[in-house]
């Protein structure tokens, strides 16, 4: 687990781990130079439990500095990467444990994780709804790669996620140069090679939190175009052979279509922000002013509409796992409201 000034979440996410049934061999925890209260909370757990390996951060050196040197300092043949903010549920580690132990060939196991605003309120969840198995199962690298193909869709949420680390040193080590994809990329690396274990269940909580690294990432599309190329050149290159081609294809198509959906969205919200003000700006014009207005909405929702469909059906796929996973989206919005 790394830390940076999350002292609040600490004093749920450390007990989180330490209260779990199947408990952890080790529990490593790095502080990045907090400048909060949570070195004191920290310490104050690592007196009380053994198996917490506390570390300090002279000075603040990041988020992926901070894990590396996490990852180094592991021990066992298994792992988790926690994050400070978020919670493991009960039962994660000992349900993980017994199905990697029942299939002890798989490269890693994850089950569901349900994400929450910084308020509390349930967002939705992942991965969504069909799921790729109703029971406890493992799924061979041949059976990942024909879900992906059909519906790509993946099944390994990055918190519940535990690694068999032999999988991954196997594959040619902890792949930090894929940056902010790195979940994506590994998960898809130890999957595709060795095959993965999935429990459908929600068995972690995830924070989506305003201006967190992921928060800003979800909110711009030039992010995909500057990472986008290295990361196919990555599992062309250091990774050759670990990657089928039609993967990498598909993956590539998944990511452009996600740039799209971003910028598509910005538009929408500067679309509604620029009505706001013109309607500031008209709000005691005439009959003709009001009706131009509501026509320009109109047109800009219908715009908005087929854009986006035209992109789905260019770089996704319609099948009837899609048109059953909208329809539960639809649903869950309408049992919202």
């Amino acid at each position: 687990m790394g830390n940076y000034n999350h002292a609040h979440y600490l004093v749920e996410s450390i007990p989180a781990i330490l209260n779990q049934s199947f408990r952890p061999k080790e529990f490593i925890i790095i502080d990045d130079a907090s400048t909060d209260n949570s070195v004191e909370i920290i310490e104050g757990f690592a007196k009380k439990d053994p198996i917490i390996r506390f570390y300090k951060n002279e000075k603040n050196l990041g988020n992926a500095a901070t894990y590396i040197k996490a990852y180094e300092l592991i021990t066992g043949d298994y792992f988790n990467i926690a994050a400070a903010d978020d919670l493991v549920l009960p039962g994660l580690f000992e349900k993980t444990m017994a199905l990697l132990a029942k299939f002890p060939n798989a490269g890693v196991c994850s089950a569901i994780t349900r994400k929450v605003n910084e308020k509390g309120d349930e967002l939705d969840e992942a991965p969504e709804r069909p799921y790729i198995s109703k029971i406890p199962c493992y799924l061979p690298p041949e059976k990942i790669l024909e879900s992906f193909m059909d519906d790509e869709s993946w099944c390994c949420a990055g918190n519940t996620a535990i690694w068999r680390q032999k999988a991954i040193l196997d594959s040619g080590g902890f792949p930090w140069e894929a940056g902010l994809y790195i979940d994506d990329f590994l998960a898809a690396l130890i999957a595709l090679n060795f095959g993965a274990c999935f429990i459908p269940e929600q068995l972690a909580l995830h924070r989506v939190l305003p201006g967190s690294i992921g928060s800003k990432y979800r909110a711009d599309p030039g992010a995909i175009t500057e990472r986008i190329d290295p990361i196919i050149k990555l599992m062309r290159t250091s990774y050759e052979n670990k990657f089928p081609e039609p993967y990498i294809e598909g993956y590539h198509r998944l990511k452009l279509y996600e740039q799209g959906s971003m910028a598509l969205q910005n538009w929408q919200e500067s679309m509604a922000e620029c009505n706001t003000f013109l309607d500031n700006a008209l709000k005691s014009s005439s009959f003709f002013d009001r009706w131009l207005l509501k026509g320009n909405k109109v047109l800009g929702g219908i715009h908005h509409r087929l854009l986006k469909l035209y992109l789905y059906a260019r770089l996704r796929k319609f099948n009837w796992l899609m048109i059953r996973r909208v329809f539960l989206r639809l649903m869950k919005k309408f049992k919202a409201k």
